[in-house]
């Protein structure tokens, strides 16, 4: 995995100061890796291959093919790795002036590793629950039963949207929300463990440095360059 640098902070500083891409819109992550048939569809655009450093948007969707992965850095230095034949839309909205983070997920897997969120709220989504983030690391996982969430460090708090029950999934703990209402948490079996180990480490690669620069422009239309770290 291509582990981005602290220099990636700079992305949150220049949209913090009103630049932009020139679709006039500030992006939410960034596609740090991405391995094989991995595609984005946007408001405007049909699915399409993602290349590495593009830049993501709110309500962009994610879609990752068979022996395909996407890591995904937001700018708040949370990781997702999207693995094979998932598909995720992400989402970003103001409310009660803190910006409100959602994955969406409507098929596959992901591996999660959420900072501590401080002014602003990060939630996983799916057509069965809602899942509460609080700096937290695991993975979640949609089958055609519901929902599954493993948590490794931190706190999850899974809500079945169906019967609107929900229980807090700790460390060492698996939430189930299922399609019919139930949702339950149980201890993790080893098997569950060591896969959100394994899947969340891949990012603590080290490789040659990378460099890459885009250009990003305010309302005025002037110019700034910015400059992303990353190593392979």
């Amino acid at each position: 995995m291509k582990k981005v640098l602290i220099t990636i902070s700079i992305l949150a500083v220049g949209l913090m100061f009103g630049f932009v891409m020139t679709a006039g819109e500030k992006s939410i992550a960034l596609a740090v890796k991405v391995i094989r048939e991995v595609s984005r569809r946007t408001e405007t655009i049909d699915w399409a291959s993602v290349k590495k450093g593009e830049l993501i948007y709110p309500g962009d969707k994610v879609r990752t093919g068979e022996r395909s992965i996407a890591i995904v850095k937001f700018t708040d230095n949370s990781i997702l790795r999207v693995r094979e034949k998932s598909e995720l839309q992400l989402l970003g909205e103001q409310k009660e002036g803190a910006l409100e983070k959602n994955v969406h997920l409507t098929r596959g897997e992901f591996s999660f590793d959420i900072q501590k969120q401080e002014n602003e709220k990060f939630i996983f989504t799916s057509p069965t629950s809602v899942a509460a983030i609080r700096g937290t690391r695991g993975t979640m996982v949609r089958l055609d039963s519901g929902d599954v969430v493993v948590v490794l460090e931190g706190l999850v708090n899974l809500l079945n949207s169906i019967s609107n029950t929900g229980v807090d999934v700790g460390p060492g703990q698996t939430g189930i929300s299922y399609t019919d209402g139930r949702v339950f948490v149980r201890d993790a079996t080893s098997n569950e463990t060591n896969d959100a180990r394994r899947s969340i480490n891949a990012g603590s690669g080290s490789g040659r440095e990378n460099l890459l620069d885009i250009e990003l422009k305010n309302d005025r239309n002037n110019k700034k360059r910015l400059r992303i770290r990353y190593r392979d």
